[in-house]
């Protein structure tokens, strides 16, 4: 009898013991957290871990003895993020080939990979911010900020021009491209004007450095200035009356005749 007793003891205690570590095996939480140490999120989703772990997080695992850092993993970004992120964009390899600024000075590989490191970082950070946990989309953030990015740093004309966008965007280098771009393009096209040279100076001195704007005032006011100088004659009193109102804004004394 007291053998029969023992005996369900035992399996009483060995079912028991099961239970415990079987529940055990699935209540892993992991913590994440930044470079600096930060806390990010506790979660026990280890697909959402696994993405975290990809742009460089530290992966802290809690159990009943503590917390334990998880391994990394051999790579930054999965084969398939690899495949969509080309070297050109988000790659994380030293580049040997250096920025030559406008003073032809050469700037030391090694501190153009660390500020390039610093601001994929940084785009990754912005990114995880907007997107959350949408990952083909802070993938495809950090690529076209990246690209922005790396044809920005090559840029060596119209250093006020690109001073005055950085200002304005910050760590957004798509629209700092964007922008410049814009700018430049304008900025040219406005160089090249050489009639009415009156109607650009108004343009410049209302709009200033807003290349695009000034070029889009100095089109609007030739175009109805030209229309005025072949209709004016049609009522001479009525034209009159609309410059003395409206003086060289042509458009509105266009519109008032």
């Amino acid at each position: 009898m007291k053998n029969l007793k023992f005996l369900l003891f035992i399996i009483c205690l060995v079912f028991f013991l099961n239970v415990i570590f079987f529940n055990c095996s699935f209540a892993t939480l992991y913590i994440v957290k930044d470079q600096e140490g930060n806390n990010i999120c506790m979660t026990n989703k280890e697909d959402l871990v696994s993405e975290y772990e990809k742009f460089g997080y530290a992966i802290w695992i809690l159990k009943a003895g503590g917390l334990t850092q998880k391994s990394p993993e051999p790579h930054i970004f999965s084969n398939e993020s690899q495949s969509q992120l080309k070297p050109e964009s988000i790659d994380l390899e030293p580049q040997t080939k250096a920025v030559l600024p406008s003073t032809t000075e050469l700037i030391p590989a090694e501190k153009t990979n660390v500020e390039r490191n610093k601001m994929i970082d940084i785009f990754k950070a912005n990114a995880l911010t907007e997107w959350s946990n949408n990952f083909e989309m802070v993938n495809n953030e950090v690529k076209l900020q990246t690209e922005a990015y790396d044809w920005i740093v090559k840029q060596t004309n119209y250093t006020d021009i690109m001073a005055r966008v950085r200002k304005k965007w910050g760590n957004d280098y798509t629209m700092v491209k964007s922008e410049y771009e814009q700018k430049v393009e304008a900025y040219n096209w406005i160089s090249q004007q050489k009639a009415y040279p009156e109607i650009m100076l108004q343009a410049i001195q209302e709009w200033t450095y807003d290349y695009p704007k000034v070029k889009y005032e100095y089109e609007q006011q030739v175009e109805a200035y030209e229309w005025l100088q072949k209709n004016k004659n049609r009522n001479p009193e009525a034209y009159k009356r609309a410059s003395n109102q409206w003086g060289n804004d042509y458009v509105m004394v266009k519109y008032e005749y």
